[in-house]
């Protein structure tokens, strides 16, 4: 099963290569060779040079697949909801990307734990996004007007990207997949909540209750 970064059944030459460098960068790291990226994908070295140049190049085109995936979705999203439900839009829109492909949140995974060049676009790419996101709902009129702007696209990028950060842990604490479909469903509701009503009383909540 491919990956959501290819949307055809019949791949081509070019893409073939692009996914195959995707599951073998994320599982392996980046000192994969060409020859073995070649291999996996069934073709010849000499075609992955023709088609990207160098390794470098291969990998500056996996990164703006994926990257591609988030903006995009960023990019489709209706302007005119209520913003509870362009809230609901983003989340969901975001799990579409992740949930389905193991290859990309490994892939991703290892982007933010590089130190590189490239691992730093990524990220940046990511939070140009999610600010990006956060306009439409800013104007749909979501976000309270006293949180801090220059903060609002981390924290969202926090809660979206802990779990895939933490994956291979967190699983074995919940006693199923992080990613499965019934985990993502509850981790979207519970994340939505947690950015729109918080997770901490007052003082005067926690003595009395909500405050009506």
């Amino acid at each position: 099963m491919h990956s959501a970064t290819v949307q055809d059944s019949d791949l081509s030459a070019r893409a073939k290569i692009r996914e195959a460098a995707l599951g073998l960068f994320g599982r392996s790291g980046f000192g994969v060779s060409l020859r073995t990226v070649a291999r996996a994908a069934g073709v010849s070295p000499g075609l992955v040079i023709h088609h990207f140049g160098s390794k470098d190049g291969l990998r500056a085109a996996v990164d703006a697949s994926v990257l591609a995936l988030f903006v995009e979705r960023v990019e489709i999203l209706p302007k005119d909801l209520p913003a509870d439900q362009l809230s609901r839009a983003m989340a969901n829109s975001l799990s579409d990307v992740l949930g389905p492909s193991p290859d990309i949140r490994q892939y991703l995974r290892r982007c933010l734990l590089d130190e590189t060049p490239a691992g730093t676009t990524i990220f940046d790419e990511l939070v140009a996004a999610t600010r990006r996101g956060l306009v439409l709902l800013e104007r749909a009129g979501g976000i309270r007007a006293d949180t801090d702007p220059e903060w609002r696209p981390f924290q969202v990028l926090s809660v979206i990207l802990g779990p895939l950060l933490m994956e291979p842990v967190m699983q074995r604490n919940i006693g199923e997949p992080a990613y499965a479909p019934e985990a993502v469903r509850r981790r979207t509701s519970a994340n939505l909540d947690f950015l729109s009503r918080g997770l901490f009383t007052t003082a005067a909540e926690g003595r009395d209750g909500p405050t009506p």
